[in-house]
């Protein structure tokens, strides 16, 4: 059995792998030179001369140059039996002969899609070509002309039939049409043959029976806030039916001119998943066992669920500690200072927020202001969520880990000694890796506060992250399949948070400061408006207020924006782009970018829309003043 290496010769070996990536080759252009060529002296140049469809060569005089030929089509000239496409020089010496590529008396051609087949006719009749007399040149180019009195061949029906069975065009031939043609003629392309088209099939797809739309504001009732109403929140009872996927509906196959048969595409189909709170019938129902907010997550693969909301009946704060949550998040209080809100759901605030930072896969509904904070939304709350983003960090850091792993045995091996795994992961995390131990702490400090059951069990996961924390249990337990369990672990992590990003979401708050607003749906202000904050959102940005106020801000929309007071008479301006347009009702100054075009405000403005085209004339009218 090999010698096992020394910790300190381990050390040192581990410093001279290489286990960075290496650079990329260079590539290198070679270009390419190009020769002219010159042309014959005229006279010492042999000479090149046609007459009664004949060509005659008189070699040059000492010192002279070939003569040079070409033809122009239909002609073909062959030089010593071979067919030239570029002017040649020739001598007596050479064998020319000449040939016509006459133009077709028809053609047939097939569609794209190989459902049609046209005939066209280009002529019923095939003419004698002659070579047109030239007198003697050095550089010669052979022509010829048809001569329609001398009739040289009939097309005829047979002929064209004949044709298209040798190319197995025979599906539904049209050969009274053929006919008609030939003795009418149109000289336009007819209907030769026609296939049938195959018949697509109609993908799967979901009927829901809930409202996806999130709630814009909370309704109060004798002063409380009913965060139940069915009008705001979508809820389900037990047993009722949420959703029903309608099966694929195969297509019918067609065929083509070729007669073979045309397979209409594959419909689409849909998977769909009951998690929790939920089952799948054998009649494709989804329905739901508890009562709650039913959910439905996922592009590819779409999941169902019903979302138990968690409640704060108070205020979030230090004492409460930081929320992470598998669900809704319902807070009845303000979100004080530096605190953090992970929800794979949606979260409603029914106070304000101020100098934290919420993450929600789902929407985020805030009654009142939002003061130094970050709220992200759909993507953007699986992007900046913690667990997301570790579990990520940790499946890459793991994966080079095994590969330096693999490398240090190598070069172990190659020294006739051997390492034990756990030994080999603890000394590269104390060398190479130093990073992992950090974020596995900062996704455990995560996990642990998790509020409910999540989306799956975290309980081998949380072991096997500890384990890394301990070195004594490390050397002695871990082995190379534990190590891809545990990468496994963390993918299955990674991909759960990811799945729970929900497709119609919204931010809908009243009034935001120095804030950091990011939605893959809408944003809505429904109360002040917003002062020096950044919105993103992939849908629209809306202020519902005739008195809300934008100032020192900057709105990026991927559909519309619609405000109201934008600027002041002094003050930071503000900068507004957006895919389709922009509305204000009076804006004082700041700059405006509708799709690729922008323009500065410079002067007060009112009840403006901009579009594409108004921007770039305002920008054409600035830019000539």
């Amino acid at each position: 059995m090999p010698k096992r290496m020394s910790e300190q010769d381990l050390n040192k070996l581990i410093n001279t792998l290489e286990l960075t990536p290496n650079d990329g080759e260079h590539e290198f252009l070679v270009k390419e030179s190009f020769i002219s060529e010159g042309t014959p002296d005229d006279e010492l140049s042999g000479r090149l001369l046609v007459r009664a469809d004949k060509i005659f060569v008189q070699d040059p005089l000492p010192g002279g140059a070939p003569a040079v030929i070409s033809a122009v089509l239909p002609v073909v000239i062959h030089v010593n039996g071979q067919a030239i496409e570029e002017p040649t020089p020739v001598t007596s010496q050479d064998i020319i002969d000449w040939e016509l590529s006459e133009p077709p008396l028809y053609a047939i051609t097939i569609s794209e899609d190989r459902l049609m087949a046209f005939f066209t006719l280009y002529s019923p009749k095939k003419f004698r070509w002659r070579l047109n007399n030239q007198y003697s040149s050095s550089v010669l180019k052979v022509d010829a002309s048809i001569d329609l009195e001398t009739v040289t061949g009939q097309l005829g029906l047979n002929q064209i039939i004949v044709d298209f069975e040798q190319r197995g065009i025979i599906q539904n031939l049209n050969i009274s049409g053929i006919h008609g043609e030939l003795q009418n003629p149109t000289y336009q392309p007819i209907p030769a043959s026609k296939g049938r088209a195959a018949v697509p099939g109609e993908n799967a797809r979901l009927d829901l029976f809930f409202s996806e739309t999130i709630e814009n504001e909370f309704n109060e009732i004798e002063g409380q806030v009913d965060y139940r109403s069915h009008l705001r929140i979508p809820s389900a009872i037990r047993g009722q039916v949420i959703a029903r996927k309608i099966p694929i509906a195969e297509g019918i196959p067609g065929y083509d001119v070729y007669g073979e048969i045309l397979y209409p595409p594959p419909p689409n189909d849909i998977t769909v998943l009951a998690r929790n709170n939920t089952v799948l019938l054998i009649n494709n129902e989804v329905r739901a066992l508890y009562e709650g907010r039913p959910r439905v997550t996922g592009d590819k693969i779409k999941s169902f669920d019903i979302c138990t909301s968690y409640l704060v009946p108070g205020n979030v704060n230090i004492k409460s500690g930081n929320i992470v949550f598998s669900g809704d998040v319902v807070i009845r209080g303000d979100v004080e200072d530096n605190m953090i809100i992970e929800s794979l759901g949606n979260v409603y605030v029914a106070g304000s927020i101020y100098n934290s930072t919420i993450t929600a896969t789902g929407s985020i509904v805030v009654k009142g202001n939002v003061v130094n904070s970050n709220l992200y939304s759909g993507y953007f709350g699986v992007m900046y969520n913690r667990i997301y983003n570790c579990s990520k960090q940790l499946i890459d850091e793991g994966r080079n880990l095994q590969k330096a792993v693999w490398l240090l045995n190598q070069a172990v091996q190659s020294r006739n000694q051997s390492v034990n795994f756990g030994q080999a992961v603890l000394l590269l995390l104390e060398s190479k890796f130093q990073k992992i131990p950090q974020i596995i702490k900062e996704l455990l400090s995560v996990l642990t506060t998790v509020q409910a059951n999540y989306h799956q069990d975290l309980g081998q996961t949380l072991h096997f992250l500890n384990l890394f924390l301990k070195p004594v249990q490390l050397v002695d337990f871990l082995t190379e399949a534990s190590l891809s369990g545990v990468i496994v672990m963390l993918e299955e992590l990674h991909s759960g948070v990811a799945r729970m990003q929900e497709s119609k979401v919204e931010v809908n708050i009243g009034k935001c400061q120095n804030s950091t607003l990011k939605s893959n749906g809408d944003i809505l202000i429904h109360r002040d408006g917003i002062v020096q904050s950044e919105l993103f959102s992939s849908g629209n940005i809306t202020f519902l207020k005739t008195f809300s106020v934008c100032r020192g801000s900057k709105l990026e929309s991927g559909g519309s924006i619609s405000a109201y007071y934008v600027g002041g008479e002094s003050g930071a301006q503000s900068l507004l782009k957006a895919k389709h347009s922009i509305t204000v009702r009076k804006m004082y100054h700041g700059k405006i970018t509708v799709d690729r075009y922008t323009t500065e405000i410079t002067e007060p403005v009112e009840n403006m829309n901009f579009d594409a085209e108004t921007v770039r004339m305002l920008k054409l009218q600035m830019e000539s003043k």
